[in-house]
C-alpha cells in the first residue's frame, strides 16, 4: 500500500470509529447549579449637562448627589434630568435647580420649579424609601 493510501486508510478507520475532525467542539460541560437571574441594579442619578451624579438624598425640598465635579457652583442655577429607579420607586423628571451647597464630591440644590405632580411623587418616593430603611434596620 502506497503512503497516501496507508494515510487514507488509517484516517478512515479513525473517522469509522465515530471520531471527527471537529468533534471537540461538541463536547458538553453541565453546570452544577442553575443560573441565578441577574438582579436589577439600582439607579438613581441626577443628570446636567451631560454628566450623571448619583443621588444620595431626594426629598420635595431638593437633592443632594455625590460624585460631584465642581462644574456647578453655589448659587448658580441649572436645568437638571432626575432619574429614579430603585425599589423605593421609579420615575424621571426635569426641573430647575439653585445649587445651595458643595461640599468636596457632594452637592445639594433646591428645586426652583417644580410642578405639583411630580413633587407628590417625590413625598411618597421619600415615604417609600422611609420604610424601606425601617424595615432594613430591623
Amino acid at each position: 500500500m502506497g503512503g497516501l493510501a496507508r494515510s487514507l486508510a488509517v484516517l478512515g478507520g479513525f473517522w469509522g470509529r465515530g471520531m471527527g475532525l471537529f468533534d471537540f467542539l461538541k463536547v458538553t460541560v453541565k453546570d452544577q447549579k442553575p443560573a441565578k437571574p441577574a438582579g436589577r441594579m439600582a439607579v438613581s442619578v441626577v443628570e446636567c449637562d451631560g454628566k450623571s451624579f448619583p443621588i444620595v438624598s431626594l426629598t420635595p425640598k431638593g437633592f443632594v448627589a455625590r460624585g460631584f465635579d465642581g462644574s456647578l457652583i453655589v448659587g448658580q442655577n441649572a436645568r437638571v434630568s432626575v432619574r429614579v429607579d430603585d425599589p423605593a420607586g421609579k420615575f424621571t423628571f426635569a426641573a430647575t435647580v439653585a445649587v445651595v451647597e458643595v461640599k468636596g464630591p457632594t452637592f445639594g440644590a433646591t428645586w426652583t420649579i417644580l410642578p405639583p405632580e411630580v413633587e407628590g411623587v417625590i413625598r411618597q418616593y421619600a415615604q417609600n424609601r422611609k420604610q424601606q430603611d425601617a424595615k432594613g434596620a430591623r
